[in-house]
């Protein structure tokens, strides 16, 4: 699949017709986690992908006959250090093709899956995640989908791997779906409604935790509001994973400050449950725009389980090539 992608993205990169844009991003990644004791450089855990002292680009072509638009490609990865391996690891986020049909957006490689806040949500360069960090749902994943556009919001499908940022044929697959009312970008609110259902690999990162595929079914309910200088996003899964009941809930609090929006300041709870054993999570963030494309974060989180503390510190350049 990969293969197969690259090759088409590069037939698309010479294209006659069509647009595009390139962009560079650089990051760098410094904190400390009470648990060990030590000064870090990687936001989550040792295993995750974000977030990490990195290279990389975000590349999108448009495909375009004179008179509309036929397809895009996407390409975006990072070349980050893996300081647990003391190696490079390469990381792709966006790697797909989406096509224009007269009954939806097709799309086939590692995008979005449809469900939940993320579905729409970028946050592949924030310090502070939603709840698929938290393992509820997926960042990205590799599979193909479509998304058709409604009078007022959408409905979006999708059949992918159920591996997340790596690909592996376990046995493992995952059929996703939601519809929203509202487009927050135009109506300042959305609500949704999502579900989620078929056997899926542990994974964390890039590593396969087991290779035994599990049982998931899970709705999810999710909602975000824009009012003034104010943010509020919310989820709330529930169902069964791993043949345990689970239950998750999320909560963003922003607040936009000075010209332009260049401080905001952020505050989030998440409360996941699998079973009996239980996990609550309190986090808060600043992000201030040195200029239109330099910004530094921050974050501190706490996790009740573990009794984790993190401090974590990110310069974050995305810049026009």
């Amino acid at each position: 699949m990969k293969r197969c992608l690259f090759l088409f993205f590069v037939l698309m990169s010479v294209s006659a017709y069509g647009g595009s844009l390139f962009f560079g991003e650089i990051q760098a990644v410094a904190g400390y986690a009470s648990r060990e004791n030590r000064i870090i450089y990687h936001s989550a855990g040792a295993m995750d992908a974000m977030q990490r002292n990195s290279v990389g680009f975000d590349f999108i072509k448009k495909l375009s006959s004179q008179t509309k638009d036929i397809a895009s490609a996407a390409l975006q990865m990072r070349i980050a250090y893996d300081e647990d391996k003391d190696r490079p690891q390469l990381q792709i986020y966006n790697a797909y093709l989406k096509t224009k049909t007269a009954l939806a957006d097709i799309w086939a490689g590692h995008n979005r899956i449809a469900f939940g806040l993320a579905s729409y949500w970028d946050t592949h360069g924030d310090l502070l995640q939603p709840l698929p960090m938290y393992g509820f749902g997926y960042d990205r994943d590799w599979g193909v989908g479509f998304n058709k556009y409604l009078k007022n919001g959408d409905l979006q499908f999708a059949l992918t791997s159920a591996t997340g940022m790596g690909f592996e044929t376990e046995g493992n697959w995952l059929i996703t779906s939601r519809i929203s009312n509202g487009v927050l970008n135009y109506d300042n609110y959305s609500i949704a409604a999502s579900f989620m259902g078929g056997k899926i690999l542990e994974t964390m990162g890039y590593k396969i935790m087991d290779y035994n595929p599990k049982n998931i079914i899970l709705a999810g309910f999710d909602g975000a509001y824009n009012h003034g200088n104010i943010e509020h996003k919310a989820e709330i899964n529930i169902g069964g994973k791993n043949e345990k009941t689970a239950f998750a809930v999320f909560y963003r609090l922003s607040i936009n400050l000075m010209e332009e929006n260049a401080l905001k300041l952020e505050g989030q709870s998440v409360y996941t449950k699998l079973e009996s054993e239980d996990n609550f999570a309190l986090a808060g963030g600043l992000t201030y725009r040195l200029n239109s494309y330099l910004s530094a974060r921050s974050m501190y989180e706490w996790r009740r389980k573990t009794a984790e503390r993190r401090i974590i510190t990110q310069l974050y350049y995305y810049f026009p090539l």
